[in-house]
């Protein structure tokens, strides 16, 4: 995802010269084609994030699309009070990317999780939230970032993850990916590059004879697309939502309460990640086990779901 991120700002940033790459002292190869277009567009402010989203803002001000880049805690938790001054109350067009969200840095542990970003980035007015879940969901999201109206957060894989949606044009960055399945099997659901995993649940489920549930991926999380999802919801059987996030702020919670308003009474549940910090350093494989986050453990979780009493 990383690398299609730059290649993608790449073209945009020489076709316009409004973008303006800044930095928190990280990516420097990734973005050194950046540098060598156009120097003067190219910011690296160390680790003094705080300040990169003032400066930010100003060039905003000033006419200018920046794009403010950094691992994801950094981008997030550490300057949160500058994000929701200086971009959400001033409206703002910048565009936050945190690289490396959920536990894709893995062994780097607690001080590079990004575990909290998505919910932190949803409480604020008007800040756009997007989880793309492969490369080429990136790319759709890329091209999209000139008709922004005002701040978003980009949540970022590392690099490597796999080609999920089909081989198409780069959707909108505000196009659910929807594999269709049996209705009255359910309905996974997910945000960003966990979708993987869902999809392998899916097929375990199915391989079982167990039904294949439908998967569903939502890129954009703030705002919701709410008209889109209430029928849906409403014509699936139990709903299982996972997440490579915390539960408070999350995409479960979210669709909990539009559930709840929309009265639909399907069974559901929320996979999340604990709220508490890991006992050791573990690679992202081993913590999405540990979280019941890996293909086997949602399969598992849906499978316990469908079979509580009562169901409709």
């Amino acid at each position: 995802m990383r690398d299609a991120f730059f290649d993608e700002l790449l073209a945009l940033y020489t076709a316009d010269p409004r973008v303006v790459f800044l930095t928190g002292d990280l990516g420097y190869k990734l973005y050194d084609p950046l540098a060598a277009a156009d120097p003067a567009r190219v910011v690296n402010f160390g680790i003094r994030e705080a300040a990169m989203i003032g400066y930010a803002a100003g060039l905003a001000e000033a006419g200018f699309l920046p794009v403010a880049y950094s691992i994801v805690p950094f981008i997030t938790l550490r300057c949160l009070e500058q994000i929701k001054l200086e971009l959400c109350y001033n409206r703002r067009r910048v565009v936050l990317v945190g690289v490396g969200g959920g536990y894709a840095y893995g062994r780097n542990g607690v001080t590079h999780h990004g575990i909290e970003d998505l919910g932190l980035m949803r409480a604020l007015g008007g800040m756009r939230v997007f989880a793309p879940c492969d490369p080429w969901d990136v790319r759709g999201l890329v091209r999209a970032l000139p008709a922004l109206d005002g701040p978003a957060y980009v949540r970022l894989g590392r690099n490597k993850e796999p080609r999920l949606r089909p081989e198409t044009a780069p959707p909108s960055p505000h196009t659910p990916f929807y594999r269709a399945g049996d209705p009255g099997a359910g309905l996974l659901v997910t945000a960003g590059f966990l979708l993987a995993e869902l999809l392998a649940a899916a097929d375990a489920l199915a391989a079982r004879g167990a039904g294949r549930p439908a998967v569903l991926h939502l890129p954009c999380l703030s705002p919701l697309p709410e008209a889109y999802l209430a029928p849906l919801l409403a014509a699936a059987g139990p709903v299982l939502v996972a997440e490579e996030h915390i539960r408070p702020g999350g995409l479960g919670e979210g669709l909990a309460r539009l559930m709840l308003e929309a009265g639909i009474a399907a069974p559901f549940r929320s996979l999340a990640i604990p709220a508490a910090f890991p006992e050791r350093c573990l690679d992202r494989g081993e913590l999405l086990a540990a979280a019941g986050l890996d293909a086997a453990g949602i399969a598992a979780a849906f499978t316990a779901l469908a079979a509580r009493p009562g169901r409709p």
